[in-house]
């Protein structure tokens, strides 16, 4: 019988900058979109991309641009 080690890694360890909004664990996430911004005031001349932000809930993968737009509900145990 060999000796190993096991290693328990838990949510906090790989997202450290994970808060509680209400019922969901999110994280902010940016990625560059394609394309014109949608509002006209962060559009400029050229812009072929733009940087869109948005909160991702770790337990049920839930994406949102505003955190008032997440569901009252985490259904991170059914995934």
């Amino acid at each position: 019988m060999s000796n190993t080690t096991s290693r328990v890694e838990t949510l906090s360890d790989r997202f450290p900058d994970a808060r509680h909004v209400d019922a969901h664990l999110v994280i902010d996430r940016r990625e560059w979109v394609p394309g014109k911004h949608p509002d006209p005031q962060r559009r400029h001349e050229g812009q072929t991309e733009y940087l869109e932000r948005y909160f991702h809930c770790i337990d049920c993968g839930v994406e949102v641009v505003s955190k008032r737009d997440l569901p009252i509900e985490c259904d991170g145990d059914q995934r």
